[in-house]
C-alpha cells in the first residue's frame, strides 16, 4: 500500500480507492471524528481493507490530514459496530469472520429484515414506490465502485425507512455493513436483485415479500459459507 505522502493512489476494489473516498467525504460532514470514521467504515466496506488487515493508523491520519485522536475515536466507534478489532500494543484490525458467525449474522438478518420488509410493503405509498424505482435505476447506473457503495447504502436505508423506526433502519445497516466486506469482490448481479425486490413489494403482498427476502439471504448465507471454505466467484448480492 503506497505512502499518501508519495501522492499515489491507495488502490482497492475495482476502481476505488481511499484518496477518493477521503476527496469525496471532505465536505459532507459537519465533524472532522465523523468524517474520518466515514472513510474508514467505507474503506472497509468496499474492500479497500479486507477482514484481519492491519489498519494504518499513521498513513490514515497523514492522508485525511488530521491528528491521531479523530482516528482512534473512529476507531472505537467502528468497534462498536463489529467492523473493527482493538488490539492492545498490536493497533486496529479489520474483523474478521468465521463461517458460523456468517451463518448467526445471517439468521439475524433474515429475522429483522422479513420483519421490517413486511412493514414496509404493507406502508409504502405509490409515491415512495417510485422513490425506490429511481433509487435502483441510479445504482444501476452508478460508475464507480465509490459511488455503487454509496447508492446501494442509500437504497437500502430508504427501503427500510418505510414504516420502520430509527432503531430497526440502524440495526440493519449495522448488519450489512458486517458483511459487506465478503461480498464486495463478489461477481453478481444487483440490478436483478433490486428489481425483483421491488416487484415483490409493489405487491402489497407483506408475506409474499418476506418470503422471497428469506429465500434470496439463505441462498447468499450458503454461498459465503462455501466461498470461505473454498474461494471462488459466486453470483450473489448481499
Amino acid at each position: 500500500m503506497s505512502s499518501p505522502e508519495t501522492g499515489e493512489a491507495l488502490e482497492g476494489a475495482g476502481d476505488i480507492s481511499l484518496e477518493r473516498l477521503v476527496a469525496s467525504s471532505r465536505q459532507r460532514f459537519r465533524t472532522v471524528e465523523d468524517m474520518v470514521t466515514s472513510v474508514i467504515r467505507n474503506a472497509i466496506v468496499s474492500g479497500i481493507f479486507k477482514p484481519g488487515e492491519r489498519l494504518p493508523q499513521d498513513r490514515l491520519a497523514g492522508l485525511l490530514e488530521v491528528s491521531r485522536m479523530p482516528i482512534r475515536a473512529a476507531l472505537r466507534q467502528l468497534e462498536s459496530e463489529g467492523l473493527v478489532e482493538l488490539h492492545p500494543h498490536r493497533g486496529a484490525t479489520v474483523r474478521s469472520l468465521g463461517s458460523d458467525e456468517i451463518s448467526d449474522l445471517y439468521e439475524m438478518r433474515i429475522l429483522i429484515e422479513t420483519f421490517a420488509l413486511r412493514k414496509t410493503a404493507s406502508a409504502a405509498t405509490e409515491e415512495e414506490l417510485g422513490e425506490l424505482k429511481v433509487l435502483a435505476s441510479d445504482l444501476e447506473a452508478a460508475r464507480g465502485a465509490d459511488e455503487r457503495l454509496d447508492r446501494r447504502h442509500r437504497f437500502y436505508r430508504v427501503l427500510y425507512s418505510i414504516g420502520n423506526t430509527p432503531r430497526v433502519v440502524s440495526t440493519i445497516m449495522q448488519f450489512r455493513a458486517e458483511v459487506s466486506a465478503y461480498t464486495i469482490d463478489l461477481q453478481d448481479n444487483r440490478s436483478r436483485t433490486h428489481r425483483e425486490l421491488l416487484e415483490r413489494i409493489s405487491t402489497r403482498n407483506p408475506d409474499l415479500a418476506a418470503a422471497w427476502l428469506e429465500t434470496h439471504l439463505r441462498s447468499v448465507a450458503q454461498g459465503m459459507r462455501s466461498r470461505l471454505s473454498d474461494p471462488g466467484p459466486e453470483s450473489v448480492d448481499e
